[in-house]
């Protein structure tokens, strides 16, 4: 059985969603299968754009933003087949989370590190408050890899 693995980027600044989501949007071959829990005003559109992320900000209530990401790039030696990117609004906070398992086999280890250092790099060019990663839920600081650039458990 695969084991799920989670990457979260806690409380993202508004301001700088847009720009971050075409930043992980850019790390990959393609992305699929958006979809959004509201219907915001009849907008569709096949990537994330600004409409659509001004549209998801100004919603009032809480909102999911869902994804696919096929050939996300890690860094230059990693990248995983599918990558599952969800950007969740709650209360007036945004997260995003990106999501994968280890099928075909991975060294996960490896992967978890690179992905520390994707975050870190993430984090110095955009506000995020925090940032950590470990198995689904990553929320579970005992399964986790890192937070922020301090190893976790599993790390």
């Amino acid at each position: 059985m695969s084991e799920l693995y989670e990457i979260v980027l806690q409380q993202v600044a508004k301001s700088d969603l847009h720009a971050l989501l075409e930043c992980i949007e850019m790390g990959s071959q393609t992305l699929s299968g958006l979809a959004v829990s509201e219907k915001f005003g009849g907008i569709v559109s096949a990537g994330v754009n600004k409409k659509l992320v001004d549209a998801f900000l100004a919603h009032e209530g809480d909102a999911c933003l869902m994804a696919h990401l096929h050939e996300f790039n890690v860094s230059r030696s990693i990248r995983l087949p599918l990558v599952f990117l969800r950007v969740i609004k709650h209360k007036d906070e945004v997260d995003i989370e990106l999501s994968f398992n280890d099928t075909p086999p991975l060294d996960i280890g490896r992967i978890m590190f690179a992905m520390q250092r994707y975050t870190d790099e993430l984090s110095k060019k955009f506000h995020i408050k925090e940032f950590y990663g470990g198995l689904e839920p990553a929320a579970d600081i005992d399964t986790r890899y890192f937070t922020g650039n301090t190893l976790g458990p599993l790390g």
